[in-house]
């Protein structure tokens, strides 16, 4: 089951689409919308099909306005709340610049089972990663990914709370991989959100 709407935010709409139907739930974040990032990322709808395969609904959204990170934040807590009215356990995914996005997001949503960072780059257009929030992480990456190697084990090191990671023989782009991916996130998704 996939359904597509609007969610408004004041005067902002941020566009959605929600795969499945669970009281579990996970938001997840897209690439930067400046390089294609949207809520159809193949990444994120792989993660999301195989989500509601197992029972756990997932929010894919599109950035109200690309603000560098100030409005995406507020997008992505707003739509936790939203999901908090019919869901009861929830967790939270970004990819890329979504990972910074998320991370942040993390750090201010209270009862938040999970995290998962994709790619979590430390520092994108002034924006931060902040993994400061204590619920459990996951941390993917590839091992030939320029983009985020050089800082994947002090985010890693510096993150609170109970964490893994998997790193995968890829680059930033995981194609071939994107199930590998998917299994995974679902994988620690069934154990975080009990």
């Amino acid at each position: 089951m996939m359904d597509e709407f609007l969610i408004r935010r004041g005067s902002n709409k941020i566009c959605a689409t929600l795969y499945g139907k669970s009281v579990r739930g996970i938001l997840l974040c897209p690439p930067h919308p400046r390089y294609g990032g949207s809520r159809q990322d193949l990444r994120l709808v792989a993660i999301a099909d195989e989500l509601a395969n197992s029972d756990i609904s997932a929010l894919c959204l599109d950035y109200s306005a690309y603000t560098g990170g100030t409005e995406e934040i507020k997008d992505a807590l707003f739509a936790l709340e939203y999901m908090s009215e019919t869901m009861t356990s929830l967790g939270l995914l970004g990819y890329s610049y979504g990972a910074v996005v998320a991370s942040n997001a993390a750090a201010q949503f209270q009862n938040l089972k999970g995290l998962v960072l994709i790619s979590p780059l430390r520092k994108i257009n002034g924006l931060k990663i902040d993994i400061s929030s204590t619920c459990k992480k996951l941390i993917i990456y590839g091992l030939r990914d320029d983009f985020v190697t050089e800082d994947i084990d002090e985010i890693y090191d510096l993150s609170k709370g109970e964490k893994q990671r998997l790193s995968l023989d890829t680059d930033h782009f995981y194609f071939g991989y994107e199930r590998d991916v998917a299994r995974a996130v679902v994988e620690f998704f069934r154990e975080a959100l009990q």
